[in-house]
């Protein structure tokens, strides 16, 4: 009997699972169709809220789940205002994303990651940039895709930095 049960919950398990990859119908005029969702430009606070919103704006284009699996490891690296009554705080903040960052690059990434890095400063996004991938290897990072966020002036000296460790190197201009 409980052969029989296991061979006739097959069929419903399959038909359950396969439901899920059905297109979706398009909707009609009549029934409400969507707009598209308004376009995020990028804060110039440390807002996590208002980033969270942005960077992940900013990656979709650059998600392949074919290439890169699950979500990718973004870092937010705070902009410090040395007069702000909160500065010693966010320099904290921002010396310990530093060096996960710069821990993270000098152990090394495992293929078929994508590491995403913005922040408020593009200079100081720059900065990070440049002092941790100095733990990495020649062509240590390859099949690992890096998506910068930050003002184009800085372009030339993070890709300057990524490059040689042989990952795919995205720079999307922050806007």
């Amino acid at each position: 009997m409980l052969k029989l049960l296991r061979y006739l919950a097959i069929p419903v398990v399959l038909s359950l699972g396969l439901s899920g990859c059905q297109p979706e119908a398009a909707p009609t005029a009549g029934e409400g169709a969507t707009t598209a969702a308004p376009v995020v430009t990028a804060p110039t606070t440390n807002d996590p809220v208002a980033w969270e919103a942005y960077v992940k704006q900013e990656l979709q284009p650059h998600m392949d789940p074919r290439r890169f699996r699950g979500r990718p490891f973004s870092y937010f690296i705070p902009m410090v205002d040395p007069a702000a009554p909160d500065a010693p705080e966010l320099q904290r903040q921002f010396d310990a994303q530093s060096e996960a960052i710069e821990n993270s690059i000098g152990r090394g990434i495992q293929a078929g990651t994508m590491l995403a890095f913005a922040g408020p400063d593009s200079n100081a996004v720059a900065g990070v940039l440049e002092k941790a991938f100095t733990f990495a290897a020649p062509k240590s990072l390859n099949n690992v895709r890096i998506v910068v966020i930050a003002n184009a002036q800085e372009r030339a000296r993070i890709e300057a930095a990524i490059v040689p460790s042989g990952a795919e190197f995205i720079f999307v201009d922050m806007r």
